[in-house]
């Protein structure tokens, strides 16, 4: 059981005015957060979860996008409003393996709003989520870059979005242009896996 507020130690307000999580989730892969109740977290930007631990400043972090699972998680709705509030680099994946976060079912996921991520099987839920939750219809990945070329590319942010068959030549054209330019090996690998 995490506990946000007990007000008996915050005479000052000062827990009140502050951001809090009960949970921060950890900066590696596949950690499962299991059999954690959550109450008073009803104040500020405060939520139950929170993602990736000592990311606090993009210099302190990676790309993100780490996969952690939760299950058994029980939420007082009345003082638990926000469940995920999503920090640097805001790019966590969580996977719901028994639907109790979510309440959408086992295997469903959540992680934080971005354009390329709203499609029917997401939900956006800004309020309770901090982003979006997602059916068990399909799966969110990391996806890492290693050894690229040229180095100018570190640091980057890129999306991966889902390929739509009626832009396919204008996007194999333009990227392959981006590609060729950027010096990237095997780029022909990436229209064999469509």
């Amino acid at each position: 059981m995490i506990i946000g507020n007990t007000y008996l130690n915050d005479d000052d307000d000062l827990i009140k005015q502050k951001t809090n999580w009960g949970f921060i989730g950890p900066r590696h892969e596949w950690f499962t957060l299991d059999g954690v109740s959550f109450y008073n977290f009803d104040f500020s930007d405060s939520a139950a979860i929170g993602t990736c631990s000592h990311c606090f400043h993009p210099a302190s972090t990676d790309s993100g996008g780490r996969t952690m699972s939760v299950k058994n998680l029980v939420f007082d709705d009345a003082t638990v409003p926000k469940r995920i509030f999503y920090q640097e680099p805001w790019r966590e994946i969580i996977l719901d393996l028994d639907g109790s976060l979510t309440n959408l079912g086992p295997n469903t996921w959540a992680t934080f709003s971005y354009p390329h991520l709203l499609h029917p099987e997401c939900t956006e839920d800004l309020d309770v989520f901090d982003g979006v939750i997602c059916d068990s219809s399909i799966a969110l990945r990391r996806i890492a870059f290693w050894d690229y070329e040229p180095q100018s590319l570190t640091m980057n942010k890129f999306k991966i979005a889902r390929w739509e068959t009626e832009f396919e030549e204008e996007l194999k054209a333009n990227l392959t242009a981006v590609l060729d330019a950027g010096g990237f090996k095997n780029q022909s690998s990436l229209w064999e896996h469509q």
